[in-house]
């Protein structure tokens, strides 16, 4: 037997036993098919930027529940708000979770009569057994809000005004989205948006308003 033959019988021999094949004798496996959960998520992030337009109103003080349970009762409260946001996907991490940066203003319509304005980071989750059917997220939210006229929940009443005020408070906006699986890029959203002095560590609020609105994204 030629050495040659003799050398490539050895290396495959060691290359068996070393569970190593050589590139040449490889089968190359197909690529394994998406679920239709995991290709939306892929469609979803190659599409990084989404303007959203939303429409709503305040939430009476502490009804958040009853609209939930009741939408028909009078629990509304007096200011209706339209706005829009601008957000841009900045990472994917533990497969099922989001990290996004969104900037945001909308203008209260009735007993405000004020522009508010924020920019905050949103972690998302998009891992529910059904996004095979519905492609659902739902996000939380984290950074300042700015208002330039405090709704009438903060302000107080002239007999009994709020004692610790500020323009500035957090927004903390809890999002459920639903889409497609086929076309994650275009959500319906409904968001509950709200001003929070997170326990008086902004100037000593405890109180802030409430608003409950539902909106149209789409991602490009």
């Amino acid at each position: 037997m030629p050495p040659l033959n003799r050398i490539a019988q050895i290396v495959l021999l060691l290359a068996g036993l070393f569970g190593v094949v050589p590139a040449a004798l490889a089968q190359t496996a197909p690529p394994a098919e998406l679920s239709v959960a995991d290709r939306a998520r892929e469609l979803a992030d190659a599409r990084p930027w989404a303007g959203m337009a939303f429409i709503g109103s305040s939430v009476a003080d502490g009804n958040l529940r009853d609209i939930i349970v009741a939408p028909w009762t009078g629990s509304w409260g007096d200011d209706t708000l339209a706005g829009g946001a601008v957000s841009y996907r900045l990472a994917r991490f533990w497969k099922f979770f989001m990290l996004d940066a969104e900037l945001g203003g909308a203008y209260r319509f009735g007993d405000t009569e004020g522009g508010e304005f924020w920019a905050v980071a949103y972690v998302r989750y998009d891992g529910f057994p059904w996004t095979n059917h519905v492609y659902t997220t739902f996000g939380l939210s984290m950074g300042p809000n700015y208002v330039t006229r405090l709704p009438q929940v903060e302000r107080g009443t002239d007999a009994r005004p709020e004692p610790n005020q500020s323009h500035f408070l957090n927004f903390f906006a809890p999002e459920l989205t639903f889409a497609l699986p086929s076309r994650p890029d275009r959500e319906i959203a409904i968001r509950y948006m709200h001003r929070s002095g997170i326990f008086g560590t902004y100037n000593g609020v405890y109180e802030g308003a409430n608003s409950l609105v539902v909106g149209f994204r789409m991602r490009f």
